[in-house]
């Protein structure tokens, strides 16, 4: 019995044979095998994607934590910390040690955020101008157009002032962060979905005229959203 996979399942076989990054790799794997199709034609292909799968997860748990400053990957939104105490940086935050930074993805208003801690700006200059957010114990220049001079780190009201808000897709716990204003149609392209041409999407959240609205995909979502893309 044929697969009868769509076009996209064959461009995401050849993307992944590509790629040779592991997080990405799992993700592609993931997508394959929520678009492929569920009969009898399919079990064989769905047990090689859960084998690969297994296999890229253990391959991923005996790497190394620590890895080249230099090889970070962007994440959005990244924050910079510049100026504070390593230790007391290391105590707030569950993040580890890479060359001379402190680096990790932690948790601010539901959404996950990269997060970077420097002593020295001029060394470290190539990550600090990838920030969306500095925020520092003294004033400094050139880097980011968005800092923030204080004593203590509040990445919470950081976050909420240069304009970043957490929208929940279905049943998800973790919130995809965006920009404020920005709609479901990039919702969707975060989400690296296809839509057809009558695509919507129901809103229960601060941006709906009333609980489960239906709207456009050029709808802007706010805060706490919880959206049902219906493509």
């Amino acid at each position: 019995m044929p697969m009868n996979a769509p076009q996209e399942y064959y461009e995401l076989e050849e993307k992944y044979s590509k790629e040779k990054d592991l997080e990405e790799k799992e993700n592609i794997l993931k997508r394959m095998m929520v678009i492929l199709p569920k009969h009898k034609g399919t079990d064989r292909e769905f047990g090689s994607l859960k084998r690969r799968l297994s296999l890229i997860r253990k391959e991923a748990s005996r790497r190394p934590l620590i890895h080249k400053a230099t090889a970070i990957r962007k994440r959005w939104p990244r924050v910079s910390l510049v100026g504070y105490n390593s230790e007391n940086i290391l105590k707030m935050f569950k993040i580890t040690r890479l060359d001379n930074i402190l680096y990790g993805i932690v948790k601010a208003n539901n959404v996950q955020i990269q997060l970077i801690a420097v002593k020295d700006p001029e060394k470290n200059k190539d990550l600090l101008l990838q920030s969306e957010i500095i925020i520092s114990k003294e004033k400094i220049d050139r880097y980011c157009s968005f800092q923030i001079v204080s004593e203590k780190i509040d990445l919470e009201k950081a976050l909420k002032d240069f304009g970043v808000i957490g929208v929940y897709t279905e049943n998800s716990k973790d919130a995809v962060a965006m920009e404020k204003g920005e709609t479901v149609m990039n919702l969707v392209k975060k989400l690296h979905l296809k839509t057809e041409k009558n695509a919507y999407a129901v809103i229960f959240g601060k941006s709906a005229k009333f609980q489960g609205q239906r709207v456009a995909l050029s709808h802007k979502l706010d805060d706490g959203d919880r959206v049902f893309i219906k493509i």
